[in-house]
């Protein structure tokens, strides 16, 4: 399976989103989660969501950078052999 440029952009919008909600979330000493300690709860929630997005994301683009590789390396090598 190749991942796609769509799929690493999709992905980052994701992340990007978890961390735009949980920033103002906050938890019990900062943000809205300092007043309400359910949204403390949710706000904690989504920012180990978004830490768990990013260890995702990071693994997605090093596969993607090495089948990136691969293809141009089997490419060149192709091309070199006619």
């Amino acid at each position: 399976m190749v991942i796609k440029w769509k799929a690493l952009i999709i992905a980052a919008a994701i992340v990007a989103a978890l961390f735009v909600i949980a920033a103002p979330l906050g938890d019990s000493h900062h943000g809205i989660g300092k007043h309400n300690h359910t949204v403390a709860d949710l706000g904690n929630v989504v920012f180990g969501a978004f830490l768990i997005g990013v260890a995702v994301l990071i693994v997605l683009i090093v596969v993607a950078l090495i089948q990136f590789g691969l293809r141009s390396r089997r490419t060149a090598g192709n091309s070199a052999s006619e």
